[in-house]
């Protein structure tokens, strides 16, 4: 269980990059570290460039972490130029101690109704729940809860984990009726997570386990966020 989780928000500073409001308001409770990585292309040196950017960069940053700062947040800012930005976030997110990273969404979102979590990692379910009741204690929006393998093999375990996942969160201060899951089965859920993505504002879910960008931001994330636009939260294992 986690009291105060550590999310790494991570944002390209030679882009425009601002997370909207709606987001701002629900992640404020946590401890947030702004990464800003400044992309170096290959036949240029990091230090050269960031004697020419880096007042820019540092500009660029500024009203995100400025943001959550009036939002109430306890927030640090990291600024690195990097040819490998996957490679930085893993780095930052340990030297941190981060407990989550985010995945921006590029959809405009006004207003968050429907968060999705996916209790993927099995290993995780506590930490993923963790950060879900941190966030939902003083906000409104309802929680659809997820577990992958009720939908290949429908099996009890998936609903005992779902209805015991129901049972922690409203034991933490989350009204049932914000709760919401449906039973393990191919005919009362959509055929995989990407396709239930869509009909959610926001998306949390443990992290993938295999290669160091499966691992950081996963392909499962990536695929959610390209087909929907929306910011996905990725809970990492306990390191």
């Amino acid at each position: 269980m986690i009291d105060t989780p550590t999310l790494l928000i991570p944002i390209d500073v030679s882009t425009s990059e601002d997370p909207p409001q709606t987001l701002v308001d629900l992640l404020e409770p946590l401890h947030i570290v702004v990464l800003g990585y400044y992309p170096v292309p290959n036949q240029t040196a990091p230090k050269h460039l960031q004697a020419a950017h880096e007042d820019e960069a540092k500009a660029a940053m500024e009203p995100v972490v400025r943001r959550f700062v009036e939002q109430g947040a306890d927030v640090e800012s990291v600024l690195v130029f990097t040819r490998d930005h996957i490679t930085s976030i893993d780095r930052v997110a340990n030297e941190h101690d981060c407990d989550a990273v985010l995945i921006p969404g590029s959809a405009e979102v006004t207003k968050l109704r429907n968060i999705l979590v996916s209790l993927n990692d099995e290993e995780s379910v506590f930490r993923i729940l963790s950060v879900v009741g941190v966030l939902l204690k003083e906000t409104d929006p309802s929680v659809t809860l997820h577990h992958p393998e009720s939908i290949k093999n429908e099996s009890a375990m998936s609903e005992l984990m779902l209805r015991g996942a129901t049972d922690w969160l409203s034991e933490q201060g989350l009204k049932r009726n914000r709760i919401t899951w449906r039973n393990p089965t191919a005919e009362t859920q959509p055929p995989d997570l990407v396709t239930l993505a869509d009909e959610h504002e926001f998306i949390i879910m443990g992290e993938e386990k295999p290669s160091l960008a499966e691992r950081v931001l996963g392909e499962l994330p990536e695929r959610i966020h390209d087909r929907t636009g929306r910011a996905v939260l990725v809970v990492r294992r306990e390191h």
